[in-house]
């Protein structure tokens, strides 16, 4: 996922500011809102300009179709008919990390999105799920290369700021943590 990104981001002409697995958002604060605790949640990788911002979710959830069961909980079946529950696509936590990532950028919006193996195929049901409810967008992989996420981006984005990369820093994970 980590080099699907950078990839992506190596063939626009502007700059953006790439995290990996943020941790740590306990009483949060900011863009003029309670304090915000995600527990124990992460956040695999977001995206940072200087306008906005992209929460990026990697899902392995393996080779089948995603989407709903007729009770509308995520399901992955498989070729062989197995159904393997995909709790996180019923998962209504996204608007709660966007909402630190408001908060670390004084108010700024962003978008989140969950990225799959090109080998799930996306039920249209999916569209319908919990996770996706508020804006958020499941895709495979392939999307992130083929350029997708350009359109929620101006051709010529500002830098990120120093105090938005300094708030994100702090909650970088301990396996990346600079030294």
């Amino acid at each position: 996922m980590a080099k699907a990104l950078e990839q992506w981001l190596e063939t626009r002409p502007d700059h953006f500011h790439l995290f990996h697995d943020l941790e740590g958002f306990h009483q949060i604060r900011g863009g003029g809102l309670d304090p915000l605790s995600l527990g124990t949640s992460n956040i695999d990788h977001l995206v940072l300009t200087g306008d906005t911002w992209l929460i990026i979710d990697a899902k392995g959830c393996g080779a089948g179709t995603l989407g709903l069961d007729p009770k509308g909980k995520g399901v992955l079946v498989k070729a062989d008919g197995t159904v393997v529950p995909q709790r996180w696509l019923d998962d209504g936590r996204a608007y709660s990390r966007g909402g630190v990532i408001y908060r670390l950028t004084d108010a700024m919006r962003g978008r989140t999105a969950w990225i799959v193996p090109d080998s799930t195929l996306l039920h249209p049901t999916v569209e319908n799920a919990a996770c996706s409810k508020r804006g958020g967008v499941v895709l495979p992989m392939r999307a992130i290369v083929d350029g997708y996420f350009d359109r929620y981006f101006s051709p010529s984005q500002s830098p990120a700021g120093a105090s938005h990369i300094a708030k994100l820093s702090a909650h970088l994970s301990t396996r990346h943590q600079r030294a």
